[in-house]
């Protein structure tokens, strides 16, 4: 299989990830923070390095403390929930933002009153920085959410700069870096965020089953989901102090070993540049396919450019191409609207049914995408006879 959904979840994962996991689990898998015994001392110690290495990679230490959680769409829902709303409020996103954004603040719009308002596009689909001055003068908002990268285009968002402009107002400002941490360089004071999410999964090339937030210090949060974390178990109130407010529940030590070992592991290579190769490599021959649509960072700046694009082809549903490509080549690809509710009504794909997406990673090499490329100028129909009709009509 040459695998082009990294978006997704990278894969595979550096074999140092995959010999820590499993010496984990089959040594050391208890639950940290519950027991006195060395087995649980040694998982509270190592979940206590992950955070300091996260910190280090944010240049976070002493601004920050790291929450962790079982996904990235928790750690996002814990941080929306935790805001004090009150009704009319106003929670500005990007029209880039993924559904683990935009469906709690829509709940939050039917079940506490607030008002979600996207900031506006230019013509080149990048962030109108002056008609968001505008907006934010009009309505102040109280929260802004952005995506540091955009899950279908790969769109590298001017979010530092927004978020200043949001801080005026005293906006609590979040960035959603699923798709960012461990690819780009975040420092989290030049950011201006108050809270940074991350998935484990994606581009810290770690396993399911670990993600969470960074949050600035002195900055709090109502906790949203409350239970045991092994402190002051006879108390039914939670604690009142971070990170340890917002984190409950027995956490998967053996997906954490394995961050563990990614956060050791990234240092020493260099994603993006990895990434930035492959995409100048693929995307000028991309362009070069007749019926060719595609999706990626304004005026094709390179520099806004992360290892995601998107396209679609005259004539061909995105399930229909995705499916041509797994059957005919054994590409994996992404077909549809990539939980990403807002884009697509600027990418004006419904012809399409939504995108195609290829998403790279440090281990898509140039002869993977030489194979796509190859795919894309064979496309050949007959070969949809042999798909199963509910392959067909796919999941969006």
């Amino acid at each position: 299989m040459i695998y082009l959904d990294n978006g997704a979840t990278t894969f595979p994962k550096p074999e140092c990830v995959y010999e820590a996991v499993d010496r984990f689990g089959r040594t050391q898998a208890v639950n940290a923070g519950r027991g006195a015994y060395k087995a649980a001392r040694d998982a509270s110690v190592m979940i206590q390095d992950v955070k300091k290495r996260l910190l280090s990679l944010c240049d976070a230490r002493e601004q920050a403390e790291v929450v962790l959680t079982p996904s990235v769409t928790i750690a996002l829902n814990q941080i929306i929930n935790g805001v004090n709303w009150r009704e009319g409020d106003g929670a500005y996103v990007s029209p880039y933002e993924h559904n683990a954004v935009l469906r709690p603040l829509h709940r939050l719009c039917c079940t506490r009153g607030i008002q979600l308002i996207e900031l506006p596009l230019a013509a080149d689909l990048s962030i109108d920085m002056t008609a968001t001055a505008a907006l934010f003068a009009r309505k102040p908002p109280v929260l802004v959410s952005m995506s540091a990268v955009s899950n279908v285009t790969g769109y590298i968002l001017p979010t530092a700069p927004i978020f200043r402009m949001a801080k005026k107002y005293g906006a609590f400002t979040l960035l959603d870096a699923a798709q960012a941490m461990g690819l780009l360089k975040i420092r989290f004071a030049e950011t201006g965020a108050d809270a940074i999410a991350f998935a484990g999964h994606k581009t810290l090339y770690a396993p399911f089953g670990i993600a969470g937030f960074f949050i600035r210090n002195g900055v709090d949060l109502d906790p949203f989901i409350a239970g045991g974390n092994g402190i002051h178990s006879l108390c039914l109130d939670m604690p009142s102090y971070m990170p340890q407010k917002m984190e409950c529940a027995s956490m998967d030590t053996v997906a954490i070993a394995g961050l563990q070992a990614a956060l050791q592991w990234l240092p020493a290579v260099r994603p993006r540049e990895v990434e930035a190769a492959r995409m100048q490599y693929l995307l000028p021959r991309l362009r070069e396919i007749p019926g060719i649509h595609i999706y990626s960072a304004p005026l094709d700046d390179m520099a806004q450019q992360a290892g995601v694009i998107s396209f679609a082809v005259d004539g061909w549903r995105a399930v229909e191409l995705a499916a041509f490509l797994d059957y005919a080549y054994d590409i994996a690809v992404r077909a549809g609207h990539h939980c990403a509710a807002f884009i697509h009504k600027y990418l004006r794909d419904d012809t399409f049914g939504g995108t195609v997406r290829v998403s790279i990673s440090i281990f898509t090499t140039q002869a993977d995408l030489e194979q796509l490329l190859t795919a894309l100028k064979s496309l050949d129909r007959t070969v949809l006879k042999a798909i199963p009709a509910e392959v067909l009509r796919g999941l969006c």
